[in-house]
């Protein structure tokens, strides 16, 4: 496995660049270039790079599919 593809497995358990470079026992800016990479390629979003869970809500008509569960993601309520 690349060290590519390890940042990535670590990212994707909701470990953030500096966790898993001290798991992967690999310099944390190394860690933090595989992020952009696999950012940039749109492989995982910078929410889920960052592990920020929640990105804030939309202010457009649709919603991210992960925001289904949130109470604030429907805007108000529709009779």
């Amino acid at each position: 496995m690349s060290v590519l593809d390890a940042v990535l497995a670590e990212v994707r358990t909701g470990a953030r660049p500096h966790a898993a470079a001290a798991r992967l026992g690999i310099d944390p800016g190394l860690a933090e270039a595989a992020v952009d990479h696999w950012v940039r390629l749109g492989v995982v979003t910078p929410a889920e790079a960052l592990e920020l869970g929640c990105s804030g809500c939309g202010t457009g008509e649709r919603t991210a599919p992960a925001c289904g569960g949130c109470p604030f993601a429907g805007g108000p309520a529709r009779r």
